[in-house]
């Protein structure tokens, strides 16, 4: 039984990072045509501040917020943010109403020649996600698990293919079923990029997660392994794997993760971002 919601998390740090990096793979990856963005892990697609479940907790206060309130120049940041602002049309300034994540985030930055398939298995966010991108043509929605089907997501699109694996790890097993997952596609698909991320929750499991992935010893993985400690949430940072990533992507990004970095660290806690490739 799938229990988790994002709508508690929304517009944390974790997503910000996460969704200035997809914005960033998005904008570089949708030159090269035919284009297709696939999230097996869809979740409801755009977030409400005025849902209880963002208002439990108010995560994006110490996410999305800190970042909208600050004095930004960097031109891959502005990017990201200039999404965000674009979901919230009526707004003025830096306010928000509406966190969009990983999918609505793609519909907004990609051309109407490229192509996104969503999936979700949790029902409620699955008749969300239905509701959210009903009228969009480029999008196609489905049901499906993505330990399972995966492959066949990826078979359906030709030429470009980006695939973002962002799981809820709220099952036990969840660490060793993405190495699992990641080792039999990236080895079928050589040529897509997957962008996988995961939190940081317990140091223990988390570096032998970090262990278990590279000794899968695939081509072209860079680790984005980001520590932010900090009192106001359970997650003491988070982490990425990318795999075919951009060549110049190290030097375009490393400068803008450093600004979010000092935006968003506690200013009493430990923060630093470890950038590797393999």
């Amino acid at each position: 039984m799938l229990s988790y919601r994002h709508g508690f998390h929304a517009g944390n740090f974790a997503d910000v990072f996460k969704h200035f990096i997809l914005v960033y793979l998005l904008n570089k990856l949708k030159a090269s045509k035919p284009f297709s963005f696939i999230d097996p892990f869809a979740a409801a697609g755009k977030y409400s501040l005025e849902d209880p479940f963002m208002n439990k907790n108010k995560e994006y206060l110490n996410g999305i917020s800190k970042v909208l309130n600050a004095d930004i120049s960097d031109p891959l940041i502005k990017n990201y943010l200039d999404l965000v602002r674009k979901t919230n049309p009526n707004k003025q300034g830096n306010k928000m109403a509406i966190y969009p994540g990983s999918c609505f985030l793609a519909q907004l930055a990609l051309d109407q020649d490229d192509y996104i398939y969503l999936s979700e298995l949790h029902n409620n966010e699955f008749e969300i996600l239905k509701k959210n991108f009903e009228n969009d043509s480029r999008i196609v929605i489905e049901k499906k698990d993505a330990y399972a089907s995966l492959d066949k997501m990826i078979t359906s699109y030709q030429g470009t293919r980006l695939v973002l694996i962002d799981p809820s790890y709220e099952l036990k097993n969840e660490y060793d079923k993405i190495c699992k997952l990641i080792k039999h596609n990236a080895g079928q698909f050589p040529d897509v990029c997957f962008l996988i991320w995961y939190p940081i929750l317990e140091a223990e499991k988390t570096n032998a997660f970090v262990k278990q992935f590279i000794d899968l010893k695939i081509k072209n993985t860079t680790n984005i392994h980001i520590e932010l400690k900090n009192t106001f949430l359970r997650m003491q940072g988070t982490g990425f794997f990318i795999i075919n990533a951009p060549s110049t992507m190290q030097k375009d990004i490393v400068p803008s993760l450093d600004i979010l970095l000092h935006i968003l660290k506690d200013a009493d806690h430990f923060a630093k971002i470890n950038y590797n490739v393999f």
